[in-house]
């Protein structure tokens, strides 16, 4: 596949890992019921997101050639991505705090998007 579409599969991702815990953030916050529908969506809209970032992350190293011998940064890359990995729990235990977890998830992404941008420590 070209070096594009890991990339837009990759922001994809991105975008369903948010949407995933920021629609579990919300949940938790309106005191709303996590069961059913609504967890399933979250839960699945996070997995599929946090397995394409997986899956396109990959592939971009490899067309980028990185694959064999990895700088640090795709290390730090790898910590963020275990991180929001497990940011559903997080999300699920302590959701109802709002704001001081989103704005933690996302000084994270921008941490994530300055190392993969400028591809350096």
């Amino acid at each position: 596949m070209p070096y594009e579409i890991y990339k837009i599969l990759h922001l994809v991702g991105l975008v369903l890992v948010f949407s995933g815990l920021v629609g579990l953030m919300t949940i938790k916050m309106s005191g709303g019921q996590l069961e059913g529908k609504s967890k399933s969506f979250v839960f699945i809209t996070h997995g599929v997101g946090i397995l394409l970032m997986l899956v396109s992350g990959f592939g971009l190293l490899a067309k980028l050639g990185l694959a064999r011998d990895m700088p640090n940064w795709i290390y730090f890359k790898i910590l963020i991505w275990l991180f929001f990995g497990g940011a559903i729990a997080l999300v699920k235990r302590k959701g109802q705090l709002g704001w001081p977890i989103y704005i933690a998830l996302i000084a994270i992404f921008i941490l994530a998007a300055y190392f993969g941008v400028y591809k350096s420590l």
